[in-house]
């Protein structure tokens, strides 16, 4: 059997005996090679851990992951955090899941006993993150305390779930603003699942497993959500089509005044698809079109139907005709210049998801129900798009993303390369990082792959100790221009080292590249460095799978080569009567 058959079959059974025997298959048939990414993952907590485990195991292979695991004892969970000898700690994890019931975090209290049960039970936690964060760097996720009604039809609330909920805050409270821990809310996901359904009465006294096969499967999708946004392998990209999905009817059949979109039953269900499409492109996902249709048909309806949510704005691409949907996708991503793997296909067909599953494998598919009154909800629960935070960059994306459509159709239009540069109206920021900025810089390393000379991933520790330190200089670069503002969209991290600079760090989005901005920025190093008596700065190419795009950029830099081992280049600059640079097309604040 293959890998996809295996995973397919343990889902459709349920179990977690096929879940126990997919989860042995899995380790066999996925190796490193042929995974799309691995992850060192640690399970410790109050209860039997090993079938959700497997369940966890399953659902990461579904997307393409392979998890190698370390289970923490039943119950051990005290002696594997605070003892720096443990199992935990010599398993070196990744992403380590902490999950103790509420009883366990304070034994002895009952529903009527102890007052300060809520408290106790959020410090008791408290202790435990403040223990492992202290001997350990990997990401810490938290699970909230599960609170079902225990007298479900009575009117007033017990008084042991109220304590459950209380605890619940203040455990959300204190990991608010802490970078290394998060909190998976096992509550909420139990109460979206239903508690009744989510709990086995017979499980947790015969085997202290709290939860049943059903809820299992949930959570485990919800810890691989975490492994995703943790591993930088959320999708970017969600890639719709427009009949019987965007809209009821065909379009090019029904009219426009034929089509099922408003708000009346049919129609109804498809603005709340729109709707569920919209909340993403708020969160920063992008957005793009891939339709077998006339393209003035289609148009009309997104520019002028009253009833719908995404107009032509919200869109970064669109690839409207009657070729095969794969080779549109392709076209998508080079339009947008992003990799395929980053592209997530929503389409009412089997035959087209079908297709695009053989002909494009890196794509991920979304299968839509048949029922579209279903489509809303299905979009909600997948998740190719979760994030563990949101920048301001984040939630401005989809939006950039789609004027830089608008740039593309004026580059296709100017007569030169210079008329479109000058028509743009650049005008960029460069200057020195500050505490707002380490999310931001930190996400930038973590997600840029194209234009990023070492592919060096950095924490916001790691960016916070830069700022910190007299031995590193840190830039971020803003930019707008007359169709937009792109945000920060350019990061260098630079290291002081005697007579000499070193660039450790230099990225910048793909989709400024080209407009002598990383030029500035380049030079902007260089001129700092002059004046502060350096030199030289050096630099260097790490080659990776993705960044071939700037293998020749220190060489366009007038940068000189002094040494080439076949992955990594070193290159340098003398900086004997340097002068800072001036640009044409760009407008340099503050210069």
């Amino acid at each position: 059997m293959t890998l996809t058959e295996i995973v397919n079959q343990a889902k459709q059974a349920g179990t977690w005996l096929a879940h126990r025997r997919a989860a042995a298959e899995i380790h066999r048939l996925l190796g490193p090679e042929q995974a799309r990414a691995v992850a060192k993952v640690a399970f410790v907590g109050s209860f039997t851990l090993e079938p959700l485990v497997d369940f966890v195991v399953v659902e990461a292979a579904a997307a393409g992951i392979r998890l190698e695991t370390y289970v923490g004892g039943y119950g051990q969970h005290n002696q594997e955090i605070l003892n720096p000898a443990s199992g935990l700690y010599a398993f070196g994890p990744e992403l380590v899941f902490l999950m103790v019931e509420f009883g366990a975090a304070v034994p002895g209290a009952d529903g009527e006993s102890s007052a300060d049960a809520a408290r106790e039970a959020a410090q008791a936690l408290a202790s435990l993150v403040q223990a492992f964060k202290g001997r350990c760097g990997a990401r810490l996720v938290v699970a909230s305390f599960m609170a079902p009604p225990t007298w479900p039809l009575h009117i007033v609330p017990a008084p042991w779930t109220q304590k459950v909920q209380e605890a619940n805050r203040l455990l959300a409270e204190a990991a608010r603003d802490d970078e290394q821990v998060s909190v998976l809310d096992l509550d909420a996901l139990a109460g979206y699942h239903g508690y009744r359904a989510a709990t086995s009465p017979e499980m947790l006294h015969m085997a202290r497993i709290p939860f049943s096969e059903g809820f299992m499967a949930l959570l485990a999708r919800k810890c691989v959500s975490f492994v995703k946004a943790h591993g930088n392998l959320a999708r970017k990209c969600l890639v719709l089509d427009c009949d019987n999905t965007l809209w009821g009817g065909i379009i090019g059949e029904d009219g426009f005044d034929g089509i099922h979109l408003g708000p009346d039953w049919p129609g109804r269900e498809y603005v709340e698809f729109q709707r569920a499409v919209l909340e993403l492109f708020h969160q920063g996902i992008i957005l793009a079109v891939n339709s077998k249709n006339n393209p003035d048909d289609v148009m009309q309806v997104i520019r002028e139907h009253p009833h719908m949510v995404l107009r032509e704005e919200h869109f970064a691409g669109m690839q409207i005709n009657w070729e095969a949907k794969p080779v549109n996708m392709r076209r998508l991503a080079e339009e947008i210049n992003i990799g395929v793997d980053s592209l997530v296909f929503a389409d009412d067909s089997p035959v087209e998801r079908q297709m695009m599953r053989e002909m494009i494998p890196e794509v991920a598919v979304i299968d839509l129900p048949e029922n579209p009154s279903l489509y809303a909800r299905t979009l909600r629960e997948t998740n190719e798009f979760v994030r563990l935070f949101l920048t301001d960059e984040d939630r401005s994306r989809g939006r950039i993303y789609a004027e830089q459509r608008r740039r593309v159709e004026l580059q296709k239009t100017a007569g030169t390369m210079e008329d479109f540069l000058r028509s743009l109206e650049t005008v960029i920021a460069i200057r020195p990082a500050g505490p707002s900025d380490v999310k931001r810089a930190s996400q930038l390393t973590q997600r840029t792959n194209q234009f990023n000379l070492t592919t060096r991933r950095y924490s916001e520790a790691d960016i916070s100790a830069m700022l910190a330190s007299d031995d590193w200089r840190v830039y971020v670069l803003a930019a707008r221009d007359k169709f937009g503002d792109n945000g920060t969209v350019g990061l260098a991290l630079v290291a002081v080292e005697r007579d000499a600079w070193r660039i450790d760090t230099f990225l910048m989005s793909c989709r400024v590249i080209g407009r002598q901005i990383e030029d500035a920025l380049v030079d902007r190093i260089l001129t700092d460095a002059a004046r502060q008596g350096a030199a030289r700065v050096v630099a260097e190419y790490v080659r990776t799978a993705k960044n071939g795009l700037v293998r020749e950029f220190w060489k366009t830099m007038a940068f000189v080569p002094v040494g080439d081992d076949g992955r990594r280049s070193s290159w340098r600059m003398d900086l004997a009567g340097h002068e800072p640079k001036r640009f044409s097309y760009l407008t340099v604040e503050g210069a």
